[in-house]
């Protein structure tokens, strides 16, 4: 099939057609530079403060439905928007015109200071309510774990956005903010609550009204084939292709055996601003459908390579919903550990593949895998399918794995537990949120039915040595005892 070179995707509504787009650009540089919509700001380039938040939107034909994340602009590629929709702080208010609610009740609180985090703290927040009109606190808490204030302590924020989670009011489900119509508001101009409503709203408060947002652009509805469109761009130093079928993809592996495989570009977006990393050939394997299934079958949960860290958060909760509390302990340990991983808007883009090829020594994930057994699912175009147990052998040094460079990962298998069996995973950093590990763990134990003596046990370990290491030793004295 013959690979578009045209980048197409929306900006705050008005679409962008760019014939000549740069692989090694990223989407907080083209709004800045070419677009000049400067409310994104540049602060640490690799993800880690907020200041550069944005709203991505795409539409999927499948399920018919339209999901918005929240995005750090500065790691995410330009090529990899094409057929998507981004939101800035430009594109939801105006000092010209009005400013959206989420903007009014930040200022109203004294929210802001020096303002160089405010427009990611915002587009959070409105990213938070376009999924979720009446949010729960620790729902609107979690979503800020990626913005980082240097001035306020967060208080104000908190307190000025409190009138649109849904357990701000004393009165509960009966809070006016509930009903469909509010007629005290309605009488307010611009929604201002001035004075009491119903006894309780009493601060100044301004509600949030989500059929007032912008559509997502219909023509990106209308021609969903848009985001399903094979892709090639160039430049001087770079190629990006963006295949569309698992064929596709490994001819291209084949081809280009040394190619990176790229989906949200939180590592190799740091390696190349911070180490001045090249990469000539970048594989985009967001649109490969065997790489972005999540299913849960009786062994346990089969995870795409491709599959979103967010994404596996909601999996995995499901799971620990629905299955016996025995079988899920592994899951349950996942949970814990991705709740510390990164911040909201990595989550949402990296993926659990790039977290294991990548094979850092201070991986969060990789030492629960290498406990739990987990299996990968490794595919290359003239070879046979095989699978590879996350095992003492698989890393092979440091960033090395047991793979040949032909070879890519499917998917993941991370077991359920049995009813013998107890799970762990451990991590310790220099703060508790959005930081990268000193130390990680992930433990496994496994007792004799109706006893108290170690059948089996798995001891894991990330920043111990160049790569995650296992306990065999310890592991081998243990058994038995």
């Amino acid at each position: 099939m013959e690979k578009q070179t045209t980048l197409v995707f929306f900006v705050n509504g008005q679409k962008i057609q760019e014939n000549n787009a740069d692989p090694d650009e990223t989407l907080l540089q083209y709004l800045r530079n070419r677009l000049h919509l400067t409310g994104s700001k540049l602060g640490c380039g690799e993800g880690g403060c907020g200041s550069c938040t944005v709203m991505v939107s795409r539409y999927d034909n499948i399920t018919d439905k339209i999901f918005h994340l929240s995005v750090n602009a500065c790691l995410a590629p330009i090529c990899s928007l094409h057929g998507m929709a981004v939101t800035t702080v430009e594109g939801i208010g105006s000092t010209k015109t009005r400013l959206h609610p989420v903007q009014q009740q930040l200022a109203n609180a004294h929210g802001t200071q020096c303002g160089f985090c405010t427009p990611g703290i915002v587009m959070s927040m409105y990213t938070l309510l376009r999924n979720n009109p009446r949010p729960t606190q620790k729902e609107m808490e979690s979503y800020f774990d990626g913005n980082l204030c240097r001035c306020t302590g967060y208080r104000p924020i908190l307190q000025g956005f409190k009138s649109f989670i849904k357990d701000a009011c004393p009165m509960g489900a009966n809070c006016c903010q509930n009903k469909s119509v509010c007629n005290e508001v309605k009488n307010c101009e611009n929604g201002l609550l001035n004075g009491e409503v119903n006894g309780t709203c009493n601060d100044n408060h301004l509600l949030y009204d989500p059929s007032q947002e912008p559509i997502f652009p219909p023509e990106l509805k209308l021609n969903a084939h848009i985001y399903n469109t094979p892709l090639k761009f160039c430049n001087s130093q770079s190629t990006w292709f963006r295949p569309t079928s698992l064929n596709e993809l490994l001819e291209l592996k084949k081809l280009y055996p040394s190619a990176r495989l790229i989906v949200g570009n939180t590592e190799l977006g740091i390696e190349k601003k911070f180490k001045n990393a090249e990469f000539p050939v970048l594989i985009c394997t967001t649109h490969i459908e065997a790489m972005n299934e999540v299913r849960l079958d009786e062994r346990g949960l089969v995870i795409g390579a491709s599959v979103t860290l967010s994404r596996i958060q909601e999996a995995m909760q499901s799971a620990v919903d629905s299955l016996p509390e025995w079988k899920t302990r592994i899951f349950a340990a996942f949970l814990d550990m991705l709740q510390w991983f990164g911040s909201h808007q990595i989550r949402n883009v990296a993926a659990i593949g790039g977290n294991i090829m990548t094979a850092s020594p201070i991986s969060d994930l990789i030492p629960l895998l290498m406990a739990a057994g987990a299996e990968l699912y490794v595919m290359s175009k003239d070879n046979k399918p095989r699978h590879v147990k996350m095992d003492h052998s698989f890393l092979k040094g440091y960033r090395k794995t047991d793979l040949n460079p032909e070879a890519i990962l499917i998917s993941v298998n991370v077991p359920c537990s049995n009813e013998q069996e107890h799970f762990y995973g451990y991590k310790v950093a220099n703060r508790k949120d959005d930081d990268i590990s000193i130390v990680s763990a992930g433990l496994d134990v496994q007792f004799q039915k109706g006893t108290d003596v170690i059948e089996n046990i798995s001891c894991a370990y990330g920043g111990m040595a160049e790569t995650t290491v296992m306990a065999l030793k310890t592991m081998a004295a243990l058994v038995g005892r």
